[in-house]
């Protein structure tokens, strides 16, 4: 896929910017903007890449992608389409991870609503089994992996007190939130596309 030259720009910050973030103590937020019909996903998986095979990243990298609705599930087969041919991320749910934890460069896709339920879901429910989101996240960090937590349309729900729970919760190494019209508060990093770099390149019609 040809991609775009505000995509690429938006791309190789991206990178940057997840780098620097990585190599600091604590954990970061970053915040990419991206108008509506610019290609938010598809940036995104390439940014991924680009990431996971650069030599400044020191840990292993998991990935824990999450969206509202059923979004969680199309992003899931734009990002499997993508990484086809490269196998450079492999993308799962919940129920792949037989090894109890999410494997270097994989990316878990969960829907946002159904982890926020805590005392009827099963996905972050304690089990006997040790099969709920938070042992295989504690696994995954005693891997030594650095979780990268993803919230795409990140303004329907980041901002709450039961998604700010969460993301204590999951514990990532550095969060990025993807949205066209993102709320975040006080974010260490944004990385923007302005919407007329789009119209130039033909992705929006100027009209």
């Amino acid at each position: 896929m040809q991609l775009k030259n505000y995509q690429n720009k938006a791309i190789k910050k991206l990178v940057s910017r997840s780098e620097e973030l990585l190599e600091q103590s604590g954990q970061g937020k970053l915040v990419f903007k991206s108008p509506t019909g610019s290609g938010k996903t598809i940036v995104t998986a390439e940014f991924l890449k680009q990431l996971v095979s650069s030599r400044n990243i020191k840990n292993p990298l998991s990935f824990i992608w999450t969206a509202p609705r059923s979004l969680h599930l199309q992003s899931k087969e734009k990002l499997e389409k993508y990484y086809e041919k490269s196998k450079a991320l492999n993308c799962s749910t919940f129920e792949d991870l037989i090894e109890r934890h999410i494997p270097e460069n994989e990316i878990l896709f969960l829907n946002w609503e159904s982890i926020n339920k805590k005392n009827k879901n099963t996905i972050v429910k304690e089990n006997e089994k040790d099969f709920y989101l938070g042992k295989i996240i504690e696994n995954t960090i005693d891997e030594g992996n650095d979780i990268i937590l993803i919230i795409d349309e990140s303004h329907h729900h980041a901002t709450s007190d039961i998604s700010k729970n969460l993301i204590t919760d999951i514990n990532p190494k550095l969060t990025i939130e993807v949205s066209a019209t993102p709320i975040t508060l006080n974010p260490d990093e944004i990385v923007s596309v302005k919407l007329e770099d789009v119209k130039i390149d033909g992705m929006i019609k100027k009209s």
